[in-house]
């Protein structure tokens, strides 16, 4: 793997929770399970933007550890191509849309994460499954 100097590049959370986010990346990817979830309590007491956007960003945090930890093949995490231009491309279209008219707070939350999740993994070179 080729680590970046900005693994947290692209982003879409600050400060002291993206330190927390992206050790909770690590961890997960690394599949070091009882640190992620102890990663994970943390991003929890950080702040975000509002109540409804946090809801929908942990819920797909949780959501990530769990199909990790499965490796269920009928979740997206599992039978995606992870190969840097499959990640710029799922990106791209989670960005897409989170800027459509018709979504939630608790939307934009949800594929930020998923957004973050994927620049993490482009940033690091990390494209293998864990």
């Amino acid at each position: 793997m080729t680590k970046s100097s900005n693994p947290t590049k692209g982003f879409t959370v600050s400060g002291k929770t993206k330190e927390a986010v992206s050790a909770f990346m690590a961890n997960v990817l690394e599949r070091k399970f009882t640190d992620a979830e102890r990663t994970l309590e943390e991003v929890k007491t950080k702040s975000f933007s509002d109540a409804e956007y946090r809801e929908g960003y942990i819920n797909a945090l949780e959501g990530i550890l769990l199909s990790v930890r499965s490796g269920d093949e009928r979740d997206f995490f599992n039978r995606v191509d992870f190969n840097k231009s499959s990640m710029k491309k799922y990106a791209e279209d989670f960005k897409n849309f989170n800027s459509s008219p018709i979504r939630t707070n608790w939307d934009l939350g949800y594929f930020s994460a998923w957004t973050d999740l994927l620049n993490y993994r482009i940033n690091t070179g990390n494209h293998s499954k864990p």
